[in-house]
């Protein structure tokens, strides 16, 4: 992808996600460090910013492939116009992690890193991003 298709597309950054076996402290650390504040009670912690959120899942999340939840890195969502055509893209260039759940997927970057990538548009399922 060119960056002129960046421009032409608007891709978000969505929210920034960790999996953690210790959701409430990392969450309570994020809210007493920086302000970022959530329901501690809720299965998937979203703490609001101003641009991005920041979401602490447990490690127990069944929905995310097992790599993505083991790690104790940050997972940054990318939010795209043509999601159909980002997942060919990575399938082709091997970086494709786990399913592709219709409207969103994981790739790992030439570091290793996992992102998430998701559909901007008819983004429509029972959970958020």
């Amino acid at each position: 992808m060119s960056s002129g298709d960046d421009e032409e597309h608007g891709v978000q950054i969505g929210p920034v996600m960790i999996y953690t076996a210790r959701q409430k402290a990392v969450a309570r650390f994020y809210d007493e460090l920086i302000g970022l504040s959530g329901d501690l009670d809720e299965p998937s912690i979203w703490l609001k910013g101003s641009n991005a959120d920041v979401v602490v899942h447990g490690q127990s999340e069944r929905e995310m492939p097992a790599e993505i939840r083991a790690q104790s890195s940050f997972v940054v969502w990318f939010g795209v116009a043509d999601v159909n055509a980002a997942h060919e893209r990575a399938k082709r260039a091997g970086s494709l992690v786990g399913d592709f759940y219709g409207d969103y997927f994981f790739a790992r970057d030439p570091d290793g890193r996992f992102i998430g990538i998701y559909a901007t548009e008819d983004h429509h399922h029972d959970h958020e991003h």
